[in-house]
């Protein structure tokens, strides 16, 4: 019998993804949910706990990537040779009074902590680092040129994030719709008012809905927005109002048409009728008959007499014939015209009535198919500002204190002082924040557990930074104590210095013998 169970353990720190399937990249964005398969290189590992995002083991506290089962002298080397390099990035600094090598530093580190805890997320972690670089990008640029080069770059900015915010939101909106239709679709037995074109149709209305607020907003940025970031575009403010006003317009419009194209086939086609009158009976006028009855008779009088009775008789029956039939034409002409009549009134009614029936329907579903629109615009929008506006904007921040953040530090390595070295620790704090918000925000999981996750990374990750630049503080700070460098031992080396020692002395163990009973 052979087991269903891998004879080889699994290689560490694996995760499987979701397959993608047919759905673009920018929908998959913030999406992604990587199972986490296998933990640290240790057999009793457990990657239950494990988010995906995770990069310390919960179980033994390893760091998850790049973590082997055995320690190796390729994996020594280049641990360390990245520590003396950032070393030596502090000392060329240091040297040159330059604050650029930090800056490439503090880049390359936010990539870092960008990528990391993305490594699992295939989309967000492209998304990630490209959007870091972009800022990164923006801010050099911005740091060489002046105002004018400031505010086409930001009117540029803000138009490619308000594009990729409508395509995005409106690519969502039309997918959500479309498997909401569809759900529905399976479930219904029979159809509800905005169940046909409408349900697919919420899309578009949602999106028609997304270009207003997006358009006024972006109107009265550009007009009170800084000046020294945005361009004072007149023309461009008055076609984003048109386009609001337009955009408004043509979401009643839509809605209207769906809801007129729902609620036409849902109506009762059945209405109260008039009666129709019934055919009038044939009249048959005859006259009394006063011939003579009896034995003929003899006399030339009598015979005349019976002559004239019976002329008289056939005159008189002529004549009721011929006044019954022009009574039965009349008669029959006016029960065709009343009939008529009820008729083309009870078509008229019936087409009045349904016609009434059908423009009520038409409301109803257009209301129906607008409050869809409005839920599903709602529900949407606090994962696209998570998702689309979050990143750039904290990114952005982010890539602009990098060379704040540089100088202060170039400036505390060469001169020294309490007051440079607080700035320093404040914004690259303010950095990390930053780039652990825009790496959170990317995962699409809940802010709890990316928070509980950044935390436990930072406690594990701070023991590390401060025996690092402790010794890295001593190697580099001693030659310059004794006259041989620009960088002396300082604040920050005596304080991390007091601390490492103070918790050595309490971590010691006691070696008294324990007491006898």
């Amino acid at each position: 019998m052979h087991s269903v169970y891998p004879t080889q353990p699994l290689a560490p720190d694996l995760a499987r993804v979701r397959a993608a399937g047919r759905r673009p990249w920018y929908l998959r964005l913030g999406e992604e949910r990587p199972n986490v398969t296998s933990g640290c290189p240790e057999n009793d590992c457990d990657p239950g706990p494990i988010e995906a995002h995770d990069v310390y083991c919960h179980t033994h506290e390893r760091l998850l990537p790049f973590s082997t089962s055995a320690p190796s002298r390729a994996r020594w080397f280049v641990v360390n040779l990245l520590r003396a390099l950032v070393c030596g990035v502090f000392t060329l600094a240091a040297q040159t009074a330059s604050p650029v090598p930090v800056t490439v530093l503090a880049v390359l580190t936010g990539a870092a902590v960008l990528g990391l805890p993305l490594r699992h997320y295939t989309v967000g972690r492209a998304v990630a680092v490209t959007l870091w670089a972009l800022a990164c990008a923006v801010s050099t640029l911005t740091a060489v040129t002046g105002t004018h080069a400031h505010r086409i770059t930001g009117t540029v900015a803000l138009a490619l994030i308000a594009l990729g915010w409508l395509g995005r939101l409106s690519a969502t909106l039309t997918e959500k719709a479309d498997n909401g239709w569809a759900r529905r679709a399976r479930r219904a037995r029979r159809q509800n008012p905005g169940d046909r074109s409408g349900g697919r149709a919420v899309g578009v209305i949602a999106s028609g809905m997304a270009t207003v607020p997006t358009a006024l907003a972006l109107s009265l940025l550009l007009a009170h927005g800084p000046s020294g970031w945005l361009l004072r575009l007149p023309a461009v403010q008055g076609w984003l109002l048109v386009g609001a006003v337009g955009g408004l317009a043509g979401t009643v419009l839509a809605a209207l048409l769906v809801g007129t194209l729902d609620g036409w086939g849902l109506v009762d086609l059945r209405t109260g009728q008039a009666g129709l009158p019934r055919r009038p009976a044939v009249l048959r006028w005859t006259p009394a008959d006063r011939r003579r009855r009896g034995a003929p008779p003899h006399s030339f009088a009598g015979r005349v007499e019976v002559l004239v009775l019976e002329l008289r008789h056939q005159l008189v029956t002529a004549a009721l014939r011929c006044a019954s039939f022009v009574v039965n034409v009349l008669r029959l002409t006016g029960h065709h015209a009343t009939r008529a009549v009820v008729v083309l009134a009870n078509f008229l009614y019936r087409q009045a009535v349904i016609l009434l029936r059908r423009a009520r329907m038409s409301v109803v579903c257009t209301g129906v198919v607008l409050g869809r629109a409005v839920r599903l615009l709602l529900a949407a929008l606090p994962r696209g500002v998570r998702i689309v506006l979050l990143p750039p904007a904290v990114l952005a921040l982010a890539a602009a204190l990098v060379p704040a953040v540089a100088r202060r530090t170039t400036s505390y390595l060469t001169v020294g002082g309490p007051a440079r070295l607080g700035l320093a620790l404040l914004g690259t704090l303010a950095c990390l924040l930053l780039l652990t918000v825009a790496w959170a925000a990317l995962t699409g999981e809940p802010f709890a557990r990316t928070r509980d996750s950044a935390l436990r990374t930072a406690g594990l990750a701070l023991p590390h930074v401060v025996l690092l630049t402790t010794v890295g503080g001593w190697v580099l700070g001693l030659p310059g104590t004794f006259g041989h460098g620009r960088i002396h031992v300082g604040w920050l080396t005596l304080t991390l210095t007091t601390l490492v020692l103070v918790f050595l002395v309490r971590a010691r163990p006691d070696r008294k013998p324990a007491p006898k009973d």
